[in-house]
């Protein structure tokens, strides 16, 4: 018997992942491949367009691999599709060939961009962005390739977000959908096309920005050479993928209003999905399209969150495993003892939109170690999440539940400290590659195996049946630690802009 798949790629910001599931959500085969984050300049990220290709090509030759040998009688694959790190800036030539490096999420490089961008943003209108602009993403990153590269800007011929220029590799179709693209500061988010008004107002060509076509639907037939590298067949079907939030929403069910997911990745989100485009008036969170019909999401984000946690084993050279690391944890109390930490290696995004903002230990004394260290960064960094989780609630959201989701929710321990801290219960999908698996979901669509995306996601997605409830004295005890959490930033906010001037003198 012939046993049919669905190929989810993620590309992620350390790894792309290659997953090929069934129609029913089983797992049949794996693969990944990293690479790093180049940062040549204070402030800068970027990473090659071409390893993002080579590191697909080598995951999907794993997965499929994987696939075959567990698929046993045989195999076939009846569709593609793609999630993607959100963002980032890819520009191509006249011959399809990108212009240097891909300026990504965490660049920080483009602070007097984004005040251009927003001050623009103000003059045609909040409610056709729906968001402020911040560092790293595509339209502020562009603006400072035409400030401060106008020759290689007078090269660009198109541009395109990380995941649809491995899209493009596959098919040979210059196309963006709106859940990544509502990610790029240069989206009409509340209609879903590009902002062109927007775009003019700053003089950016509009002719440079690709089609926009539904997520999940039909992009284009894998091409020949695509399709030999990675050892599948010519001609399957590719579907136009979605941003790593929506994405990994899908693959952790969420395809509707209600419910609320909590990712600890590399950066961290709290997402919840809306029927109209809501959003904070100053700019705390982002709102941008979900995957489907009329449907958006409130998005607060860390943008440090699960590296803070591996920076800190790095640098303090912690033995063991990151599973071990719950255990350090553990034998320190909810409070870390008096240790908090501001989990701002990259700056922040939510709630206080400063690139310039710091990571911080405060309360340090001779009889803590790495123990409380290690409790005070996992606490940190739910502490931020739930300042995105306040704003949510403040937008008239009340979730009953949340999905954690990332390789945070691996950990009990982050999961009881979110449902501690949320008050609210934390729950986990099956899948552990909820990104890939909502991938999968709408490679499923594109390949009219299933009817349309809520139909996918109920036939390809179930729960773990763990659940962590609240412990509301542990939440008491948190609340008086996030208090002076939130105090931290407010009183040293100053200082962060005056140190961040003083380390681009060294």
């Amino acid at each position: 018997m012939i046993r049919e798949a669905l190929l989810g790629l993620d590309l992620g910001t350390s790894s792309v992942k290659a997953v090929f599931m069934d129609a029913r959500g089983e797992t049949i085969g794996s693969g990944a491949r990293g690479y790093a984050i180049d940062s040549p300049a204070a402030d800068w990220a970027q990473q090659s367009p071409g390893e993002w290709w080579n590191a697909s090509v080598t995951s999907v030759r794993e997965a499929l691999a994987e696939a075959k040998k567990n698929a046993g009688g045989g195999f076939s694959v009846k569709g593609i599709s793609l999630s993607g790190q959100m963002h980032g800036l890819v520009a191509l030539d006249a011959d399809d060939k990108p212009l240097g490096p891909a300026i990504i999420w965490a660049d920080r490089r483009s602070s007097s961009e984004v005040r251009a961008v927003n001050a623009a943003i103000e003059n045609i209108g909040v409610e056709y962005a729906c968001n402020g602009a911040s560092t790293g993403f595509l339209l502020p990153s562009l603006l400072w390739l035409a400030n401060n590269e106008p020759d290689v800007m007078d090269r660009v011929r198109t541009v395109m977000l990380p995941k649809d220029y491995v899209s493009f590799r596959m098919t040979g179709r210059r196309a963006a959908e709106p859940t990544d693209a509502s990610g790029s500061g240069a989206c009409n988010v509340r209609d879903g096309g590009w902002n062109y008004a927007l775009l003019s107002e700053l003089g950016i060509p509009c002719e440079i920005f690709p089609e926009m076509i539904p997520t999940g639907s039909f992009l284009g037939p894998l091409r020949a050479a695509a399709a030999e590298e990675m050892g599948l067949d010519e001609g399957i079907p590719v579907a136009a993928g979605a941003a790593d939030q929506p994405a990994g929403a899908l693959g952790n069910g969420i395809a509707g209003f209600g419910m609320m997911s909590s990712t600890i990745g590399t950066a961290g989100q709290i997402f919840a999905p809306v029927t109209s485009p809501m959003y904070d008036r100053e700019f705390r969170t982002n709102t941008f399209r979900h995957a489907g019909e009329n449907l958006w999401y409130v998005l607060g984000a860390n943008l440090s969150a699960g590296y803070c946690l591996k920076w800190l084993k790095n640098t303090a050279n912690i033995p063991g495993r990151y599973a071990d690391l719950d255990k350090y944890a553990s034998r320190v109390p909810a409070g870390s003892r008096g240790v908090v930490f501001l989990p701002y290696l990259f700056g922040d995004r939510t709630p206080h939109r400063d690139e310039r903002a710091r990571a911080v230990f405060f309360g340090l004394a001779g009889s803590h170690g790495t123990d409380e260290m290690i409790r005070a960064v996992m606490e940190g960094v739910v502490f931020s999440m739930n300042e995105g989780v306040e704003l949510v609630r403040g937008l008239g959201i009340d979730p009953s539940v949340v999905v954690a989701s990332g390789g945070g929710a691996r950990s009990k321990l982050w999961r009881q400290m979110q449902a501690d801290v949320y008050a609210l219960p934390v729950t986990r999908a099956v899948s552990e590659e909820q990104a890939c698996a909502g991938a999968a979901i709408l490679a499923s669509v594109g390949a009219g195996i299933h009817p349309d995306i809520p139909s996918a996601c109920e036939a390809m997605t179930r729960m773990s049946g763990e659940t962590e409830e609240p412990d509301m004295r542990s939440h008491e005890i948190y609340m008086d630690i996030f208090g002076i959490y939130r105090e931290l930033y407010s009183r040293n906010a100053e200082l962060f802009a005056r140190m961040t001037e003083f380390a681009k003198k060294g």
